[in-house]
This record gives C-alpha cells, sequence and structure tokens, in this order.
C-alpha cells in the first residue's frame, strides 16, 4: 500500500498498521460469522452456486472500499473539533462509489436467497459484511443503529438465538474495535503533528539565537571601529603620529571581529564574564571615559555569568552609541549587575532599541531588567533572581 502523507514516520508506519487492520477485519468478518453459522462454504456453494460467488465478490469489494476509505482518510487535514478527552474527532471515513459498489451485491444475494430459496445463512453474511463496511465511516451513534437493525433482521432470517446472537456480537465486537484503531491512529497523528511543531520552533528558536548573537558580537565592533576611524582621521588631520597606532587598533578589532564571526557560525563561541569585564573597560577607556569597577567577575554566580557577560558587552556598545560618557561605573555581585554613565542626555522617557529588546530575551524567567535616564545619568540594571521576572 502506497501511503502518501506529509507526517513523520511514526503515523506514517501506524497508518499503514491501521489501514491494513481495517482491510483485514472486514475481509474476515463474514468468514467468522459463517464459521459461527456452521456455513460450509464448499457445501454453500454447491448448492447456490450464484449466491456464494456474489458473497465472495462482496468481500473482495469490501476490503478494497475500506482501503479506499483509509487512503482517503489519510490524505485530508486532520478534523480540528475535539472530544470529551481534548483528542481530534476521528469524525467519519469519507465515502465514495466504492461504498455502493460494495453493497450492491447485498441486494442479488437478498433476490436469490428470498425470491429463489437460496440459504438464508448467506444473506446474513452479506448483511454483517454491508453493515461493518458503512458503520465504521459514520458517526458512532448511526453504527449503533445499524447493529441493532442487522441483529433483528438476523433474528428474522435465522431464527435460533445462537445464531443471532454470534452474528450480532461479532458485528457489535468488530466495528468498536475498528473505530478504536482509528481513534488511536488520530492520536498518533497528533503527537507527529506536535513533534513537528516543536522542531520547527526549535529551529525558530535557534536562528533567533544566532541572529541576537551576531548582532551583539558585531555591533560593539563596529560601533569601535566607527569611533576609532573618526579618531585616526582627525589625527592624520592634524599630522598626530598616533594616527599609525590607532590605525592598526582598528585593524585588529576588526580581525577579532571577524574571528568571533566565525567562531559564532561555528558554534563554539561562549562569552566569558571576566574577558569581557576587560574589554568593555578598554573599550570606554578607549573614548577617554574614567571606567570604575565595583567587585569581580568571580562574584557573579556560575550560572549567570554567560548572562552578564552579555549585559557587559551589550551595555558597554550602547553607551558608545548613545551617550557621551565621561565617567562609567560598573558594580558587580552576587544578585546582579549594573552599569552607570554620564553623557545620557534627553528625556526621561525610553525606547528600548534591539540591543536591549535581545538582552531581555536572554535573561531566564527570574531575572528582570530594569533601566532609566535622570540628569544626564544613564543606569542600566540587571537582577538575576527577582520575583518578578524580566520588566
Amino acid at each position: 500500500m502506497n501511503v502518501q502523507t506529509t507526517t513523520g514516520r511514526q503515523w506514517s508506519v501506524f497508518y499503514a498498521y491501521t489501514a491494513w487492520t481495517v482491510v483485514g477485519v472486514v475481509a474476515v468478518l463474514p468468514l467468522g460469522i459463517a464459521l459461527f453459522l456452521g456455513l460450509h462454504i464448499p457445501t454453500a456453494f454447491a448448492a447456490a452456486p450464484l449466491s456464494t460467488t456474489v458473497l465472495g465478490g462482496q468481500i473482495v469489494l469490501g476490503a478494497w472500499s475500506a482501503w479506499r476509505a483509509m487512503e482517503a482518510w489519510a490524505a485530508t487535514a486532520p478534523s480540528p473539533a475535539r472530544d470529551r478527552w481534548g483528542i481530534r474527532r476521528v469524525g467519519r471515513l469519507p465515502s465514495d462509489l466504492s461504498l455502493l459498489t460494495a453493497a450492491a451485491p447485498s441486494a442479488l444475494i437478498a433476490g436469490t436467497t428470498l425470491l429463489g430459496g437460496a440459504n438464508l445463512r448467506l444473506l446474513v453474511i452479506s448483511l454483517s459484511l454491508l453493515v461493518t463496511t458503512v458503520a465504521i465511516r459514520w458517526r458512532w451513534e448511526l453504527g449503533l443503529v445499524l447493529v441493532m437493525a442487522f441483529t433483528a433482521v438476523a433474528a428474522l432470517l435465522l431464527g435460533p438465538l445462537p445464531w443471532v446472537l454470534s452474528s450480532g456480537v461479532l458485528v457489535v465486537v468488530t466495528v468498536p474495535t475498528t473505530r478504536l484503531s482509528l481513534w488511536l491512529a488520530a492520536l498518533v497523528r497528533e503527537l507527529d503533528d506536535a513533534r513537528q511543531a516543536q522542531a520547527q520552533l526549535a529551529v525558530a528558536e535557534e536562528r533567533l539565537r544566532f541572529a541576537r548573537d551576531l548582532h551583539d558580537v558585531s555591533g560593539r565592533d563596529l560601533s569601535v571601529i566607527a569611533v576609532k576611524a573618526e579618531l585616526v582621521a582627525q589625527l592624520v588631520e592634524r599630522e598626530d603620529p598616533r594616527a599609525v597606532e590607532h590605525s592598526r587598533e582598528v585593524a585588529q578589532i576588526a580581525r577579532t571581529s571577524l574571528a568571533e564571526i566565525r567562531g559564532l557560525v561555528r558554534g563554539y563561541r561562549e562569552a566569558d564574564l571576566a574577558t569581557e569585564l576587560r574589554g568593555t573597560a578598554s573599550l570606554l577607556r578607549s573614548v577617554h571615559a574614567e571606567v570604575t569597577i565595583h567587585g569581580d567577575a568571580d562574584d557573579v554566580p556560575a550560572r549567570h555569568a554567560g548572562t552578564a557577560a552579555w549585559v557587559l558587552r551589550e551595555g558597554g556598545t550602547n553607551i558608545l552609541r548613545h551617550a557621551d560618557p565621561s565617567l562609567v561605573t560598573i558594580t558587580l555581585g552576587p544578585e546582579g549587575i549594573t552599569l552607570v554613565n554620564d553623557g545620557a542626555s534627553g528625556s526621561a522617557e525610553l525606547h528600548e532599541g534591539s540591543g536591549l529588546t535581545g538582552m531581555r530575551e536572554r535573561l531566564g524567567a527570574d531575572s528582570a531588567l530594569s533601566i532609566r535616564r535622570d540628569g544626564g545619568s544613564f543606569t542600566l540594571d540587571i537582577r538575576f533572581d527577582a520575583s518578578g521576572g524580566t520588566r
């Protein structure tokens, strides 16, 4: 059987199992009822060859119709409706002309048995196949009505209670068993869909993380290169020999940034708090800011060291971009990290850029970020274990 589905392997395997189970049940049920009714097929064929041949053809058509219904069911989108347990409703299997083809032989067998005097058990077997083929397609309420109607007709045609009970019980067991298989298949399909959605979310999260890292890595270095290049231009205009030294620093920063981007692409790059602390202080001092550091990288808990390193990198870059600092204070401790700088003119109302947004995303659920500007002084404060979470 060609299983065409866009979902995962688990669903494909379980679908093949379910489809063959349904086809097998439809094909074997008439033979089981014949066994319980004591109907010997060769004897029945000798007595009523036409009816027996038609019944054999109906079994094949019933199995083929069930196979087509299963393929159509797998090809359609899952029903969004939910049952009382929150599982997608199986709904009903799609029906086509193959159902009428499988049902038509019952009319011919009814004519040969009721009018031609053939064995009535052939008609009961044919009706059991017809009821099962129809009942597994539609809602269970209709299936229940059909099963009750079949049992009543079997009682009229067969007479002996054991025959009626055996035929009715087999049909009653077959229909719910098939519906249960469909329900399990729908459950597996939903799990596969959820697994695919989870994988897509993981890919999206990884892309977001990469974009954030790329912004953090390249943003600071490009800012430094811009400041240094402007300084070099001014020194060259004044024919200051320090221009050569600063131009070499620009080249070194560009090479370092390129190496970091390559490391980021390979996924091996880790932010080190002590290195970032030295780098940020050196960066700020290069624009003639006086940097004061309270605490040390070792004061920050190890589980927050990576986050603190990224805060230092992004915070230092923001100071360069948006302020003209002369004094910068960096405070590190077990509770958090704070950067305070002067030269931040503007109103007290603040608007966050992509850097602060990315910083919030890096913080854990229990951490908090706050910013404020007061009288030209800007404060970035991170609390690692704040009860209110990020804000």
